[in-house]
């Protein structure tokens, strides 16, 4: 029976990616009311990552060293990016995690430095999403998902940059498998 299931069961590679494609799910204290819910796509204008929303979980790969998130409109790259630009034009040491498609003339968004870190301990818990090497990611505002409200990542080098209110999380990739 093993062997009949895992000939049925296999990867999704999108053409040319490094990667197979895998969502991103949320791990976190279960004070932050986010555990394995995974990253979504706000959808419309809006670029940035949500933990609730109706929307389909994004399905993520990386391409040339680029994190992209799959398209159904397959003219369109989005690139993971973060940006960390203030209302007044300053960039900054944090920013919200989100997908745009296009280009954009933001110069505090960042978006080659994402990369994919292997569980030491446990390499079938998949693999942990990281930034810069360097500092992780957030989830801010209410300390429990309600369904009005949308629940932003957000990138800190140091916790206490940014908002306020906020409890560390870790993303982690689980395949999309057919």
């Amino acid at each position: 029976l093993t062997c009949a299931l895992s000939t049925l069961v296999s990867a999704i590679v999108p053409p040319g990616a490094s990667t197979p494609l895998f969502y991103l799910v949320a791990t976190a204290p279960d004070s932050a009311g986010v555990n394995f819910l995974p990253i979504r796509l706000s959808g419309g204008a809006d670029p940035y990552s949500i933990l609730n929303t109706g929307q389909p979980p994004a399905k993520f790969y990386f391409y040339q060293g680029q994190l992209l998130a799959l398209d159904p409109n397959p003219q369109f790259h989005n690139r993971g990016f973060v940006n960390t630009k203030l209302a007044g034009g300053t960039c900054t040491t944090y920013g919200e995690f989100g997908v745009i498609g296009g280009t954009n003339t933001n110069k505090c968004a960042s978006y080659g430095t994402f990369g994919l870190s292997s569980n030491q301990e446990n390499s079938q818990l998949g693999a942990k999403l990281v930034f810069h090497w360097t500092g992780g990611f957030y989830v801010c505002g209410a300390t429990k998902i309600e369904s009005d409200k949308h629940t932003r990542v957000y990138y800190k080098v140091n916790a206490a940059d940014g908002p306020g209110g906020c409890s560390p999380i870790e993303l982690y990739t689980v395949p999309v498998i057919q």
